[in-house]
């Protein structure tokens, strides 16, 4: 995804006590710092950011930092989250703020678009490879997504790294490097009616050799 709005809040107390007391009011602290400033307390508020988490699906995440009573804009790169080992509860987040003008290199996913004809009839499915590449960009330019479009793929047909393009900054991720393909989806099933089959055969040649050996006792 892009730029994510971050409402962040000024810290004026630390300690073990304080960070207990601003988790317990349903908001986490986290420190920014960066290259020509000195470390910030801050906290924001725990439900926003689980929320936030939750979509992010693993990609790196850069913040537009929205802080009450400043005008300044600010933008941030995640650097830690610490969380408890038992309860999974958020404990403390990083943030390290980028200076203007400097690109930053982001995970940025990958987003299929476009109807197929052979996955629409069931002859295939898309098998994907990997889920995001790597972008380097400004923060201000980052792509909420990259898109594939796989109307007009054809069984067997794959898309690498190479195939995709973005609308600014550079793909680093390497370009041989495979995104999806269309795979045959009725293998599976054939193989399957051909077992249940070949289990049928050996359950009747069972049972005819149970009943030749029934009419040989009785002939004797």
């Amino acid at each position: 995804m892009g730029l994510i709005n971050l409402d962040i809040y000024p810290r004026s107390t630390t300690g073990k006590n304080a960070n207990r007391r601003t988790r317990a009011a349903g908001r986490v602290p986290a420190v920014i710092y960066g290259k020509d400033r000195d470390p910030a307390n801050m906290e924001l508020d725990a439900h926003a950011f689980n929320v936030i988490l939750s979509h992010l699906a693993g990609s790196g995440a850069i913040f537009r930092l929205n802080q009450e009573g400043s005008t300044e804009e600010a933008i941030a790169l995640l650097r830690e989250i610490q969380k408890n080992p038992v309860t999974n509860q958020i404990l403390h987040i990083d943030l390290m703020e980028i200076p203007r003008g400097v690109p930053v290199t982001v995970a940025v996913a990958v987003h299929v678009v476009g109807t197929n004809a052979t996955v629409k009839n069931g002859e295939g499915s898309v098998a994907m490879a990997i889920n995001s590449v790597d972008v380097s960009c400004l923060p201000s330019e980052l792509p909420d997504f990259l898109e594939v479009d796989i109307s007009d793929m054809e069984l067997n047909d794959k898309i690498l790294v190479q195939d995709l393009t973005t609308p600014v900054g550079e793909i680093l991720t390497d370009p041989e490097t495979l995104v999806l393909n269309i795979k045959a989806a009725a293998v599976f099933v054939e193989e399957e009616e051909e077992t249940e089959e070949g289990a049928e055969g050996e359950e009747g040649a069972e049972g005819e050799k149970a009943e030749d050996g029934d009419e040989e006792k009785k002939d004797d």
